[in-house]
C-alpha cells in the first residue's frame, strides 16, 4: 500500500471526486478538524440527492418491491429521475391515503361488531342504550345463568324494571333497565353476585335491533374490503411497472450521493481541498496519470510506501479456494499490516476439526445437501455456506475413517470398514485430540515468535515466545522421567522450568507468570474434539436402538420407529452442526489466535467500490 495525499483548488474538487469514484481504488482516511484545516462541505447537489433517495426507498418499501439485480439502463438525466420519483410518490401517496381512510372505517366497524355480537340475542332496541332522566340501565356479565334470585330482589325495591339475558359461553350477559330512583339499590344487588360491567361506547348512534345492524355492517365491511383490495392491486401494479426504475434509480443516486458527500472526509480551506488515503502500490501510477489528465496537471499528488507502524487498511490476498475463510477474519478482526494472515491455515484446520467432531457419512451427506440448497436460496451468504460445504465433505471423509453412517457401524451383518472406532477407542481419540492441540498451540507460538521478532527483534521474541517451548520441554522431561520412560535426573526438567519462568518474567513481566497455567488449559481444551464427537455418536446409537426396538414389535410400532429415527437424527444433526461449527471456531479464535494474532486493522474499503 502507498500513502497518498491529493491537494488542489476547490474548483477541481468535483472532477477529482468523480474520477476517484470511477477508479474505485482510493481508501479515504477521514480528516479530523484542526487549526490548519476544517472539514470539507458536501457538494450543493447532496441535499437534492438525499431527499430523492429517501423518497425512492420509501416507495420501494411501500410498494413491497424485493431488491434484486435488474438489467435496466436508465438513459435519462438526474433531473428526470427526480421528476419521475415525485410523480410516483404523489400517485402512491394518493392511493395510500384512500387505503388508510377505508381501513379506518373497517376498523371502526369491527369495534362496533364486537359490541353487536354481545347484544344480538338481547331483544332490546339499540336506541334504548341511551341516557334518560327517569331510566337507568346496567349491561354486563354474571357467572351462571340462574337469574331468579336477582329478579326477586329487584321486585322488592321496584316494579319498574326489565331484565333481559343472553347466554355467552359459561357466562350470562344481562341488560337491566330500571327506575332511575332505584339505581343505587340495583347496583348493590348486582355487586353481591359479582356482576362485571360492560360499556358500549360505539353503538350510541345506532337504531333498531343488534342483529339488523350486524348484518348491515358486515355488508358494509365487505364493500370496504373490496375497495381496499382494489387499491392494493393498484399499488402492486404500480410497483411492478416501476420496479426496475426504482431499483436502478436508487443505485444511481446512492453513487451520486456518495460522491456529493465525499468532501465531508476531506480537509478544506476556503480555496483548496486535501484528500488523504491509501492506494495499492501497483495501482499508484495509474491513479496519478488519470488525475493529472482530467485536471490538466493542476493538482499536487504526494505518495510514499507504507511504513511498518502505519495504520494501513488491509485487503486480504488468498488463493481462490481459501477465499471463503476470509469470512472468519471479517467476523474476528483484520490482521495488521505485514502481520501473518491465518486465513490459509484456517482453510486447512477448520474443516479437519469440524469433520473430526461430526464425523459420520450420513450426517456429512445430509448437511452437504442442506448447505447446498441454502447457498442457492441465500446467495449473499455464499462464503459461509462454502465453508460449511467443505466442512461437510470433511465430515463424510471422517465418517469413512470411523466406519459410521447415521451412528451405525454395521448394516445387517456387514461391518463397515474403519480405521478408528470412536465408540470403542475413546482414549485413542483423546490422545489424537490432545496431540492436535499440542501441534496447533505450538504452531501459534512459532508464528508469534516470527511476529515479535519482526516487530521487536530476536531477543524479545526468545524471551516472550520461545520461553513457552522451554516450559513445555521441562514439563515433558519431568513427566517422562516420573513414568520411567527415560533415564534422566528430575532436576534437569526442573531446571528447564525455572529457566522458562525467568525468561517469561523478563519477556512479559508479571503477566507472563500469571499466564503460566494457560498453556496447559489451551492444550487440554482440544479434548472437546473427542468429547463433542463422542456425544454425537452416542446419541445416534441411542436413537437407533430405540427405533430398532419398535421395529421388532412390528405393525404400527414400525411407524413409531421410523418417526424416532427421522426426528432423533434430525435433532442430532442440528446439535452436531452447531457444536462442530462453534467449537471449531472457538479453538481457532481462543487457543490458536491468542498465541500470535493481534489484529485490529481497518478493512480496505475503496471509495466508489460496490460492496
Amino acid at each position: 500500500m502507498d500513502r497518498v495525499m491529493i491537494t488542489g483548488p476547490k474548483k477541481l474538487q468535483e472532477k477529482v471526486i468523480k474520477e476517484l469514484h470511477k477508479l474505485s481504488i482510493l481508501h479515504i482516511v477521514d480528516h479530523s478538524k484542526s487549526e490548519l484545516a476544517d472539514i470539507g462541505e458536501p457538494l450543493e447537489t447532496a441535499n437534492t440527492f438525499s431527499e430523492t433517495i429517501v423518497k425512492i426507498r420509501s416507495l420501494i418499501t411501500t410498494l413491497n418491491i424485493q431488491k434484486e439485480d435488474v438489467k435496466f439502463e436508465f438513459k435519462g438525466s438526474l433531473l428526470e429521475i427526480n421528476q419521475t420519483t415525485k410523480k410516483l410518490n404523489e400517485e402512491a401517496g394518493k392511493n395510500l391515503d384512500e387505503l388508510k381512510i377505508i381501513e379506518d372505517k373497517i376498523s371502526k366497524n369491527e369495534n362496533i361488531k364486537q359490541e353487536l355480537e354481545i347484544l344480538k340475542n338481547v331483544d332490546v332496541p339499540l336506541e334504548s342504550f341511551s341516557s334518560y332522566k327517569s331510566l337507568a340501565y346496567f349491561t354486563g356479565y354474571l357467572e351462571g345463568n340462574d337469574l331468579s334470585s336477582i329478579g326477586k330482589e329487584l321486585s322488592g325495591i321496584t316494579e319498574k324494571f326489565m331484565l333481559s339475558q343472553s347466554a355467552i359461553g359459561k357466562k350470562t350477559f344481562i341488560a337491566l333497565f330500571i327506575d332511575a330512583n332505584s339505581k343505587d339499590q340495583a347496583n348493590n344487588i348486582l355487586r353481591k353476585v359479582n356482576f362485571s360491567s360492560v360499556n358500549f361506547a360505539n353503538i350510541g348512534n345506532l337504531r333498531g335491533s343488534a342483529s339488523y345492524n350486524l348484518e348491515r355492517i358486515e355488508k358494509e365491511n365487505a364493500k370496504f374490503e373490496s375497495q381496499s383490495n382494489n387499491i392494493k392491486k393498484r399499488l402492486e401494479k404500480l410497483g411492478q411497472e416501476h420496479k426496475s426504475f426504482l431499483i436502478t434509480a436508487e443505485d444511481i443516486l446512492s453513487k451520486e450521493l456518495e460522491k456529493a458527500e465525499a468532501p465531508l472526509k476531506f480537509a478544506a480551506t476556503p480555496s483548496s481541498f486535501l484528500i488523504k488515503g491509501w492506494v495499492p502500490s501497483n495501482n499508484m501510477e495509474n491513479v496519478i496519470n488519470k488525475l493529472n489528465k482530467i485536471t490538466g496537471d493542476k493538482i499536487s499528488i504526494y505518495h510514499e510506501h507504507a511504513k511498518e507502524k502505519d495504520n494501513v487498511p488491509i485487503k486480504l490476498k488468498n488463493p481462490i479456494y481459501a477465499k471463503p475463510f476470509e469470512f472468519f477474519m471479517d467476523l474476528y478482526s483484520m490482521p495488521r499490516y505485514k502481520e501473518f494472515d491465518p486465513t490459509l491455515l484456517m482453510f486447512i484446520t477448520y474443516p479437519i476439526f469440524f469433520g473430526f467432531m461430526l464425523g459420520d457419512m450420513g450426517y456429512g451427506i445430509v448437511s452437504f445437501a442442506l448447505f447446498y440448497l441454502l447457498k442457492k436460496k441465500i446467495p449473499k451468504a455464499s462464503a459461509l455456506f462454502n465453508i460449511l460445504l467443505i466442512s461437510s465433505v470433511s465430515s463424510t471423509i471422517f465418517g469413512l475413517m470411523y466406519g459410521e453412517i447415521f451412528g451405525l457401524e454395521e448394516i445387517g451383518h456387514f461391518a463397515i470398514p474403519h480405521l478408528l472406532s470412536r465408540t470403542h477407542e475413546v482414549f485413542t481419540m483423546l490422545y489424537i485430540a490432545i496431540g492436535i492441540g499440542v501441534f496447533q498451540v505450538n504452531l501459534g507460538l512459532a508464528l508469534g515468535f516470527i511476529n515479535v521478532m519482526k516487530d521487536h527483534g530476536l531477543s524479545k521474541a526468545i524471551y516472550e515466545k520461545a520461553s513457552w517451548f522451554v516450559l513445555q520441554i521441562g514439563v515433558a522431561l519431568i513427566a517422562l522421567s516420573s513414568l520411567n520412560m527415560i533415564v534422566l535426573p528430575s532436576f534437569v526438567g526442573i531446571a528447564f522450568l525455572v529457566i522458562s519462568i525467568a525468561m517469561l518474567f523478563k519477556g512479559e513481566g508479571i503477566r507472563g507468570i500469571i499466564e503460566l497455567p494457560s498453556i496447559l488449559t489451551n492444550i487440554l481444551s482440544y479434548a472437546r474434539l473427542m468429547a463433542i464427537g463422542l456425544s454425537s455418536v452416542s446419541l445416534a446409537v441411542v436413537i437407533n436402538e430405540m427405533s430398532f426396538g419398535f421395529f421388532e414389535k412390528g405393525g404400527f410400532a414400525i411407524l413409531t420407529g421410523i418417526l424416532i429415527l427421522i426426528i432423533g437424527h434430525t435433532i442430532n444433526i442440528v446439535l452436531g452442526l452447531f457444536g462442530s461449527f462453534l467449537h471449531s471456531l472457538r479453538l481457532h479464535y481462543v487457543e490458536f489466535f491468542s498465541k500470535f494474532f493481534e489484529g485490529g486493522a481497518e478493512k480496505y474499503s475503496p471509495f466508489g467500490a460496490k460492496e
